[in-house]
């Protein structure tokens, strides 16, 4: 059973390039938002993938999916792609073409070279899932549409019922525009002076070393509601500032407060940087006792890096830290004359 079409849908989720051994390289491409001029439509960025025949340098990115998915060794690894390969290449010289689910369709040509014809859905991309496209129509055409409208409905009403109804519209709303307009100036003058009031009462500007003192501040809202009229009257609207006007300030400036304490607790404390190396894999799917015995050897043989890794249940013993994946690679290459380097390769750790 062929599995390297899954293998390379996942890895492509967080990779643009993804090298099959000995056969060919798929690398994602990201296709910017655009604009159909046909039907008038926005259409959603995409990421599609390509393929290309002439990369075909093990960059081990492959093998290393495999070993963490079955929990093999590299070299096993590297044996079952080779033979997933093979019977892929059967599958192509027999039918002409082969269908990778989800990303798209190998074809083998006249001149026996591969090409390859993507999905038209493009490939899976989780920032961009569940983005559609959308028609807009473009403004002439929308205020084409709207005149047409207006004069269709003059035409089918009455004169003097359209001035009857414009007259009675128009008042109405100019009325309701003026209570609310009222409303809302009364509201907003009456949460300024509460914010105001608030401020006044709080302490001066505490330093970096006086965040208890910060956390334990309360605000009397018993105050505030006492000193704040029952009832405020402009003309004829009259709004009541109720005490859950003031508790609305006061948690405002409760959350103000604790926001500014967080401030000061993270430049005290900083956070710790997560952990991202790279490292030489030595053994696998090995007991925890056997990978302490096996660490205690190279240490006792002078390699005082090795040491023992567990991930997801699964025991390793891996060589050194290193910042970048080139750099585990040339010490695996000084080191890959010696016995218990012949079969290690690199890994990154995340």
């Amino acid at each position: 059973m062929i599995e390297l079409e899954r293998h390379i849908e996942i890895l492509l989720l967080t990779n643009d390039c993804v090298i099959i051994p000995a056969f060919g390289g798929f690398m994602a491409h990201y296709t910017a938002a655009r604009f159909d001029e046909r039907d008038l439509s926005f259409l959603p960025p995409t990421r599609t993938v390509g393929f290309n025949p002439l990369l075909k340098i093990n960059d081990s990115l492959l093998a290393q999916s495999y070993v963490e998915a079955y929990d093999i060794s590299y070299p096993e690894a590297l044996c079952r792609i080779e033979q997933e390969t093979e019977e892929m290449k059967q599958i192509l010289e027999r039918e002409g073409k082969y269908e990778l689910k989800d990303l798209g369709t190998l074809f083998i040509n006249d001149e026996g070279h591969y090409t390859f014809e993507p999905c038209e859905a493009g490939l899976l991309t989780p920032t961009l899932y569940g983005l559609s496209c959308f028609e807009f129509k473009r403004l002439d055409a929308v205020e084409t549409f709207e005149t047409e409208q207006e004069v269709n409905v003059v035409a089918q009403q009455p004169k003097a019922q359209l001035l009857d109804l414009n007259t009675t519209a128009n008042g109405e709303e100019k009325e309701e525009e003026a209570y609310t307009i009222r409303r809302s100036v009364v509201r907003n003058i009456a949460i300024a002076c509460i914010a105001i009031l608030v401020f006044l009462l709080l302490p001066s500007s505490l330093g970096n070393g006086d965040i208890a003192t910060m956390t334990g501040n309360k605000i009397d809202t018993d105050f505030l509601t006492y000193i704040m009229p029952k009832d405020v009257t402009i003309g004829n609207a009259t709004t009541h500032i109720t005490k859950d006007i003031t508790k609305k300030a006061v948690e405002t400036v409760q959350q103000k407060q604790t926001a500014d304490n967080n401030k000061i607790k993270a430049d005290i404390i900083p956070a710790a940087a997560p952990k991202n190396y790279y490292c030489i894999v030595l053994a696998s799917r090995v007991t925890r006792k056997n990978a302490k015995l096996f660490v205690c050897e190279l240490h006792r043989k002078g390699y005082t890096e090795a040491d023992v890794l567990t991930q997801n249940n699964r025991t390793k013993v891996v060589y050194g830290e290193y910042a970048s994946e080139r750099e585990a690679r040339n010490i695996v290459n000084k080191l890959n004359n010696k016995a218990e380097f012949a079969d290690c390769w690199v890994m990154h750790i995340k």
